[in-house]
């Protein structure tokens, strides 16, 4: 069933006390979720969608809500809200950022003083991010992560830990190379396309050999 947001914002006013509260995310489950827009109708701002919010989608999106809300673009209808503590589950910065892979500056701000890499989280990082432009701001990022105002979120941390170098990515005979996205089905992890098929498994070796060097995806249990 669709709701629109006012519709949705008027039952939620006239049903939440206004008073501080704990924000609950929910889960990542919603069709539309890590777009970089928060599409669950207990919100508003800037930071939401801008189609038609769905009722099913309530607690469905919380990484694009949870980043949205912390950035301030977004806030929960009705009553004052509390966030909740920052990041509880990112580390501290690494002791060793060389060790990070940065990648380059081949996205479409560069060097504008905002990183854009969705690995990371702070107080310098852009307001609209895409999984697309992981490890091509290299440059603000860097700089942003020597300063101590953007950190690498714990599953970027924990997803570089595959051994990339010794996979068989393959080769690029896939239809669609170069994208960005990792069309093999042996993989997993936010640098994944939507839609993954037999098909395509090792023929899209640029891309997934990149988002794995970049800790966005691994290798499948199975």
């Amino acid at each position: 069933m669709r709701i629109s947001a006012c519709v949705f914002a008027a039952i939620f006013l006239s049903t939440t006390p206004a008073f501080a509260q704990t924000v609950d995310f929910g889960s990542d489950t919603s069709q539309w979720s890590n777009d970089g827009e928060c599409d669950d109708p207990r919100f508003t701002g800037p930071g939401m969608t801008t189609t038609t919010l769905l009722e099913a989608d309530i607690r469905a999106d919380a990484t694009d809500c949870k980043t949205a809300f912390d950035a301030g673009a977004i806030t929960l209808i009705g009553g004052d809200v509390v966030a909740p503590p920052a990041t509880p589950d990112a580390p501290d910065v690494p002791a060793n950022p060389a060790a990070i892979n940065f990648g380059d500056d081949s996205g479409d701000w560069p060097k504008d003083g905002e990183c854009d890499d969705r690995r990371f989280y702070g107080s310098a990082m852009a307001s609209n991010l895409g999984w697309a432009f992981v490890g091509r701001d290299a440059t603000d990022c860097k700089a942003a992560l020597a300063a101590g105002s953007i950190a690498l979120w714990s599953e970027a941390g924990s997803l570089a830990a595959t051994q990339c170098a010794a996979i068989d990515f393959g080769d690029n005979t896939g239809p669609y190379p170069n994208d960005s996205e990792c069309d093999d089905v042996r993989f997993e992890g936010r640098g994944t396309a939507s839609v993954l098929n037999l098909e395509n498994l090792g023929k899209d070796a640029a891309d997934c050999s990149a988002q794995c060097n970049f800790g966005i995806i691994s290798l499948r249990d199975y």
